[in-house]
């Protein structure tokens, strides 16, 4: 699923580092806070999400600083937990980042139309011995 978000850097995090339940290689991320607040009619919606980037993700947000104005594409993931059967459900969501780059307004460069060619002329079709069918 790739979806992009476009607002000032609010803040980045520092390299976070979990450790490792099976005694494996410690998870690192890093957050990326978005200011999109926005104003409708002077009513303010104040909108802060936040991105994780993980993995080879991780050093991705490192050429930007607070005030830029990014582009995030991200992956929006979910995860059911039980913590025993007679435990509701709880649902918690995570939004991974995977591309950050500096927003830039207006450049999306149309296509180049195809070049027009001449309509082709219908050709008669070939008669066939063997064919009686009236069509």
């Amino acid at each position: 699923m790739a979806n992009i978000m476009s607002g000032r850097v609010l803040s980045i995090g520092e390299v976070e580092t979990i450790p490792s339940k099976n005694g494996g290689e410690p998870f690192k991320k890093r957050t990326v806070v978005l200011n999109c607040t926005h104003s409708d009619f002077g009513r303010v919606y104040e909108n802060y999400p936040s991105f994780e980037f993980s993995g080879k993700h991780v050093d991705d947000p490192v050429d930007f600083k607070v005030d830029d104005i990014v582009t995030i594409s991200f992956a929006l993931q979910g995860t059911r937990y039980q913590k025993s059967e007679n435990e509701p459900v709880k649902y918690f969501n995570t939004i991974s980042g995977y591309k950050i780059e500096a927003y830039q307004r207006g450049t999306q460069q149309r296509q180049a139309a195809p070049p027009t060619q001449a309509p082709a002329q219908p050709q008669a079709p070939a008669a066939k011995a063997d064919d009686d069918l009236p069509f």
